[in-house]
């Protein structure tokens, strides 16, 4: 069985863009991280699947709809 394999050079890449390509991508990892938390799954369902009500004052409100 015979293993395929290119080298950095034979795809192009020289190792400036590699360093950049890493340390963008650990930049997306990092972030992604510290932003997950704030990611409110049942808020934005919520927001998804309601009818917004908009009060007088021109606030809105999203009600619970329950079907059972």
């Amino acid at each position: 069985m015979y293993l395929f394999s290119l080298s950095f050079s034979e795809m192009g890449l020289n190792l400036p863009l590699v360093i950049v390509l890493v340390l963008f991508g650990g930049f997306f990892l990092v972030s992604f991280f510290i932003t997950s938390p704030n990611m409110d799954t049942k808020g934005l369902l919520r927001v998804l699947y309601s009818k917004p009500v908009r009060k007088a004052d021109g606030s809105v409100e999203y009600p619970e709809s329950r079907k059972n």
